[in-house]
């Protein structure tokens, strides 16, 4: 849990942390370490690590893909009625702010950065079925009393004691009823009563946010204060050894220098009768290997986020990648980690909001998206063939219907007719039953 307002992003560097532990910032000969233990330092990593910050808002961006539906819990159909488009309307306006869509990539932003969201839903008193508004609490505001007897309770408030935020340099309680949480599909590993809250995704990846940020301050420093490229001195000598160049003749030829460059200076070639030496100090970036450390720590990232590397802006990698590889990546992408932690989150939520017994289920339905679609194009047409073939089958006297309905994945039917041949009919003797 967090226990103080970090939201001050001008802040956010006295947290870039030697390996000694020190909080200090600076371009010195020690090694930076970005710890990342709490949800101050998580806030920190996701506005300081341009690669993260992407990852994640891409991840929210194909979470609200899917279009959200209010489903009949028992029937599993779309829910109709005056209880379900009041539902549906406290969704579509979460609260004064957000529409439905912000709410939703906020919450996602939450659960992925910090591992959980705390959701508070209000209601009008003395009208618990009714919603006035959601919203989505900032986990680094955020802050749990525990009772720290979880492991004997089968009640929430048994494990929970009290709830508070942190708003404006005072610690204020929540009301304990009207707050539920959004859980990542993780576990706790602290040794304490927070075992109950799943772990950020950010708690293994210290390096490699630590190594994105310092090769950005790196290649910044290099590029601000990398000092001079090289020193121009007089090789000229006499009986008395090198001839040292004066102070007004270091002046004029720096002025002189000046006028020389490939664009915009009126010289490109220098033309002189002095006799100087030339001694390269600076060394080409590349030997750093800064580019690919960043990418490597980005793949790294990607796989604790489930999200395809070949998906985000890379180095030359990226341009070798196209056409149906790309799609089968996208599609990937959703069905093996959007609709299943979806799955997950939904659930949460409409439990959350419309309480365990409920008649109704909240879900996202991905069903639509052009990506899917070319999997239920390519069923219909597998199913449309199988179909014929079976066709062919049954009129020929090889199958029965109910034969023709097993190799679709259906039932038998306990119609008797169902399992005689077509030939047995057609030539109208008794019906013969397929045992």
């Amino acid at each position: 849990m967090t226990w103080d307002n970090c939201s001050d992003v001008s802040k956010l560097e006295s947290y870039f942390q030697p390996a000694n532990g020190s909080r200090t910032f600076g371009y010195s000969a020690e090694d930076y370490f970005f710890k990342l233990q709490d949800e101050k330092d998580y806030l920190n990593a996701y506005n300081l690590c341009a690669p993260l910050k992407a990852i994640v808002g891409k991840r929210a961006k194909a979470f609200n893909s899917g279009e959200i539906v209010l489903l009949n819990a028992s029937t599993r159909n779309e829910a109709i009625g005056s209880e379900a488009k009041d539902i549906l309307k406290a969704l579509k306006k979460p609260n004064i702010i957000q529409n439905t869509l912000q709410f939703m990539a906020q919450q996602s932003i939450y659960v992925d950065i910090f591992g959980y969201c705390p959701v508070l839903v209000d209601r009008p008193v003395g009208m618990p079925g009714e919603i006035t508004g959601l919203w989505n609490v900032p986990p680094w505001l955020f802050d749990i009393s525990y009772t720290r007897e979880w492991l004997l309770s089968s009640k929430i408030e048994n494990v929970y004691k009290e709830y508070f935020i942190y708003w404006g340099g005072k610690k204020t309680p929540l009301d304990f009823d009207s707050l539920k949480f959004v859980f990542d599909d993780g576990i706790g590993t602290e040794s304490d009563a927070n075992l109950t809250i799943p772990d950020s995704r950010l708690l293994s990846l210290e390096y490699p946010v630590s190594n994105i940020v310092a090769s950005y301050k790196s290649r910044n420093t290099l590029i601000t204060k990398r000092g001079a490229i090289g020193i121009l001195s007089n090789a000229g000598a006499d009986s008395a050894g090198i001839v040292p160049i004066q102070k007004s003749e270091k002046e004029e030829l720096q002025k002189d220098f000046k006028k020389y460059g490939i664009v915009g200076q009126p010289y490109q070639i220098i033309v002189t009768d002095a006799a100087l030496q030339w001694q390269q100090i600076g060394f080409p970036t590349k030997d750093l290997m800064l580019f690919e450390e960043i990418e490597d720590s980005v793949n790294r990232i990607c796989d604790s986020y489930d999200y395809p590397a070949e998906l985000i802006s890379r180095s030359k990698s990226a341009t070798l990648f196209s056409g149906e590889s790309k799609k089968e990546v996208r599609k990937a992408l959703y069905t093996d980690s959007i609709i299943p932690e979806s799955k997950s989150r939904m659930a949460q939520l409409s439990e959350a909001i419309l309480g365990k017994d409920s008649l109704f289920e909240i879900v996202r339905d991905y069903s639509e998206l052009p990506i899917l679609q070319e999997d239920k194009e390519s069923a219909a047409k597998a199913r449309a063939a199988l179909n014929a073939a079976l066709k062919v089958e049954y009129d020929n006297g090889l199958i029965t219907k109910n034969d023709w309905l097993e190799e679709l994945g259906k039932d038998r039917k306990a119609d008797t007719s169902f399992n005689e041949y077509v030939n047995e009919q057609t030539e109208n003797r008794p019906a013969k039953i397929k045992e």
